[in-house]
């Protein structure tokens, strides 16, 4: 499957398909069972290598990306059922807003050595408990899909006759200018993308499928997530951002492509500056 929208963007990565599958795809990568890692350098590698990767419940890294990747909530449960208590704080300010910071820390103890700063201090996501509470409780869309997999892999790569559930560009700031401005051309009314700051995985996953149950999706505007950028450090560059639709706004994007925004005297004009600046 190829992409007139990405061709005439001029990525520089091919877009990432994002499917639901009960087939696993032969060498994809994998994260150990009940490992706790992120899952965004495993999209860098998708993205910037041309890797699949697969993804399931007993793999999904961390309890954000098994609400993220579509395995229902994974925060009620999390770390051994320490659950929403302690990542509200954790969403925070670590164990300075837990009600029990001596049983926040003991938990923290069984938490990778690499991760424990971050998390005796908090990723200040919210400005107090309740509102991640709220976040967590609430305010994030949550989907349980049906099927085994969920899988991270290049568009081409897409076999014939199957449909993925997001599309995700990464794209730099002009770029993201060029798709904010084509979804604004196919959406009407004036909020056509969606901008939640959240996990990276959930900007491409979770408010994504939330998106696609509606009648006019929106794209998201994703990679705002600091410790995401953190943990894939210059595998993606500094500059880019996820862009990421739902399949059905995808398809619209490539038709309104074949004679668009990319086709003006405008885009036109910065590509002939992008080419003249890299001969």
């Amino acid at each position: 499957m190829k992409s007139i929208t990405s061709e005439k963007l001029g990525l520089a990565h091919e877009p990432v398909a994002i499917l639901w599958s009960n087939t696993l795809p032969e060498g994809a990568l994998r994260i150990k069972p009940h490992g706790q890692t992120c899952i965004m350098p495993f999209f860098a590698q998708v993205a910037t290598k041309g890797k699949t990767a697969a993804f399931d419940r007993e793999s999904y890294g961390c309890p954000g990306a098994r609400a993220g990747l579509g395995f229902g909530n994974g925060y009620y449960d999390a770390f051994g059922g320490a659950g929403v208590d302690f990542m509200s704080a954790f969403f925070t300010k670590g164990a300075a807003s837990s009600k029990n910071p001596e049983a926040y820390c003991a938990t923290v103890q069984h938490i990778p050595e690499r991760e424990r700063e971050k998390f005796v201090h908090g990723e200040r996501l919210h400005k107090d408990p309740e509102k991640a509470r709220r976040f967590m409780t609430a305010d994030l869309p949550v989907t349980d899909i049906a099927e085994k997999y969920v899988i991270f892999t290049p568009l081409s790569k897409v076999p014939p006759g199957e449909k993925p559930v997001v599309v995700v560009f990464l794209a730099d700031p002009l770029q993201v200018t060029g798709l904010v401005t084509l979804v604004g051309a196919v959406r009407e009314g004036t909020d056509p993308v969606r901008v939640p700051p959240m996990a990276a995985c959930q900007q491409i996953g979770a408010f994504v499928y939330d998106e696609a149950k509606k009648e006019h999706p929106r794209a998201v505007l994703g990679y705002t997530d600091l410790a995401a950028r953190a943990n894939v450090g210059k595998t993606i560059p500094e500059q880019m951002f996820t862009f990421a639709v739902p399949y059905s706004l995808f398809l619209e994007m490539e038709v309104e492509s074949k004679d668009g925004v990319f086709d003006g005297p405008i885009w036109k004009g910065f590509a002939v500056e992008r080419k003249g600046a890299s001969a």
